[in-house]
């Protein structure tokens, strides 16, 4: 599914409602540079392969420099009823620009070889910044809000300007407007408006004051009259007498729309926080409205409903997230929506681990067992390897049609929805392996059919292999459409129709000439209505009953008196379940490799929250425990 800056708010309450259900999300960047091309880059002393911990560094130097262009998530979920895995992919343009006023600006970077090889896998470059959803990281938003909490309360306020004596225009326009306020002073004027011409016997018919006059009258006000305040306006700067009350109220009124303001500039960084189980309460008056009658569909009740319930399954369960080697992907995804990055890899470890408490990388999960570490099968290949393989049964929603459609195996959503196919493949294959304690033996050439192949096609130190940034190079087999429930398809419905028109006409001709008259209606009419109306009373009657003597037997098993409240009160008493008629629930034996493991199965503590790291001399990180 497309996402971009106009249809991102009526989005956000269905990415919402899919990450809180999600058993897993993948995810994939498309950056506008790569750490391993950063110009100056000092090489590494003495050459051969960097640690762990200069890798870092340099991921570190290139996530501070360069932005995110595009986000692809996928959302997975096992379909229990269908016993079927549902993906949902999305693919988002990201832009790195600020549509609101803030008290800073961002500096955005690209690389020149990033871009190159984007435009050769046809990314359109333009889009990130014309439909783009703007963001802002925790970081930048808490600065913007204590920057404008702070010009707000006036605790730093602008420097004063100093005026020299060849300064003739300035010193004549202060004088003019200190005598206008000493004079308006003495009125009872409500309000004094100084403008350019402020004190000339002439006025011109549209009022009009520079920028740099309004800060020489809000300069003078401060420093000579601190009983009036000086409230700028567009064509002039309004003087009025200091009420605590209204500068009290008004200053409440500005931060709220300051606040609104960074809520609105949040944007993607919403769907971050539901991924990191954060606060996503600020996303509630300014996008979830908006849904009413929208995309999303339904009434306002309905919408608030859905997000209250999406909201509270955010707050009690994570979903797992997942990429393909993922290490520098990470990074980027910390730097861009968080804030500054730690200094040193251990310290990052401890916030990302924070953050995302598990962690898969399929990269990992791909290579675990190769003899040789520096065979690197590239998503494609992998990919490849796993087409073949009939479970897990995989389909995409029919709400997210879009790689059925076209091949846009360029694409971020793209690459994410086969990062989320190999998770569940490759998961169920290598769980299942396990169940049979069977280690297959590791080949640099190729595994077993069906399996994974290890073939390094490129060089290991190939800079976008490296950095995560592996595409597609031809299209593949996606998962295909989920039937929906209870639809029929289209020769069905035809069939049915038809069938439908053909006995309705049959039916209406049988009709036809099967109509009663007055007379045979009455012949058939029962010559005893007491006994019939008797009959049904006495049905009726029983039916009660029943009723009055099932609803006696369900509150005499499901409450129980409480001791020292009176007889016949209700108010606290103690609801009890009554269990006696209950039956456990029958499971079906699941198949072999029907399911991957679950997330709290054993097998995760030795492939979870273990990231393949290439061109390193560890090869492995391990951010932390299972």
């Amino acid at each position: 599914m497309e996402v971009d800056a106009a249809s991102f708010p009526y989005h956000l309450l269905g990415l919402f409602i899919n990450v809180s259900e999600a058993d897993f999300v993948s995810f994939d960047l498309e950056l506008s540079g790569i750490p391993s091309r950063i110009p100056d880059k000092k090489p590494r002393p003495g050459g051969g392969r960097f640690t762990l911990e200069e890798r870092y560094a340099e991921t570190r130097e290139g996530a501070n420099r360069y932005q995110i262009l595009q986000v692809g998530i996928t959302c997975a979920r096992f379909d229990y009823i269908a016993n079927k895995y549902v993906l949902r992919p999305y693919n988002i343009n990201i832009s790195p620009l600020l549509d609101e006023r803030l008290d800073f600006e961002r500096e955005i970077s690209m690389q020149s070889g990033a871009l190159t090889f984007l435009l050769g896998c046809g990314f359109d470059l333009a889009k990130p910044f014309t439909h783009g959803v703007q963001y802002l990281s925790r970081e930048e938003a808490a600065f913007a809000k204590q920057a404008a909490w702070d010009r707000i309360d006036k605790k730093n306020p602008p420097e004063d300007m100093q005026l020299r004596e060849g300064d003739v225009e300035s010193l004549d326009f202060m004088r003019r407007v200190r005598e206008a306020v000493t004079k308006w002073k003495t009125t009872t004027s409500e309000a004094l408006s100084i403008t350019t011409h402020t004190g000339f016997k002439e006025q011109p018919f549209v009022q009009a004051i520079s920028r740099f006059e309004k800060r020489l009258v809000h300069q003078l006000v401060r420093a000579e009259f601190p009983e009036l305040v000086s409230i700028g306006r567009q064509e002039c700067v309004r003087i009025v007498d200091y009420d605590p009350v209204r500068e009290a109220d008004n200053t409440r009124r500005i931060k709220n729309r300051v606040k609104e303001q960074i809520q609105r500039q949040t944007g993607f960084r919403w769907v971050f926080e539901a991924l990191a189980q954060g606060d996503v309460d600020g996303a509630d008056p300014l996008y979830v409205a908006r849904n009413s009658g929208g995309i999303m569909g339904g009434d306002a009740g309905d919408i608030r409903d859905r997000y209250d319930r999406a909201v509270e399954r955010l707050r009690t369960r994570q979903p797992v997230l997942v990429g393909h080697n993922m290490f520098t992907d990470i990074v980027y995804f910390y730097r861009a929506f968080v804030g500054q990055l730690p200094d040193t890899l251990q310290d990052f470890n401890d916030a990302i681990h924070e953050i995302f408490p598990k962690i898969v990388d399929t990269k990992y999960l791909a290579t675990h067992a190769e003899g040789d570490l520096n065979a690197s099968p590239t998503l494609q290949e992998i990919a490849e390897g796993l087409s073949n393989q009939p479970l897990p049964t995989i389909v995409t929603h029919p709400d997210h049609s879009k790689y059925q459609e076209i091949e846009a195996f360029h694409e971020a959503g793209y690459d994410s929805l086969l990062t989320a196919t190999i998770m569940i493949r490759l998961a169920a294959k290598l769980g299942m392996q396990r169940l049979e304690k069977v280690t297959p033996a590791p080949s640099p050439a190729s595994s077993e059919k069906g399996g994974i192949l290890l073939t390094p096609t490129k060089d290991v130190f190939q800079e976008f292999v490296i950095d995560g940034g592996e595409k597609v190079a031809k299209p593949l087999p996606l998962p295909p459409f989920a039937d929906t429930p209870g639809a029929p398809s289209k020769s069905k419905k035809k069939k049915q129709k038809k069938k439908r028109s053909g006995k309705k006409s049959k039916e209406t001709q049988q009709r036809r000439f099967q109509t009663k008259n007055l007379f045979e209606s009455l012949r058939e009419l029962d010559l005893n209505p007491e006994a019939s109306a008797n009959s049904s009373t006495t049905e009726e009657e029983q039916e009660q009953e029943e009723v009055m003597s099932f609803d006696d037997a369900e509150a005499s098993t499901a409450w129980e008196e409480v001791p020292g409240v009176e007889p016949g009160s209700w108010a606290n008493e103690v609801f009890v379940q009554d269990k006696t008629g209950w039956v456990p629930i029958e499971q079906s034996e699941r198949h072999a490799m029907e399911m991957m493991p679950k997330f709290d199965d054993k097998f995760w503590s030795d492939f979870g929250n273990t990231l393949r790291v290439f061109g390193t001399q560890e090869a492995v990180l391990k951010i932390a425990d299972w």
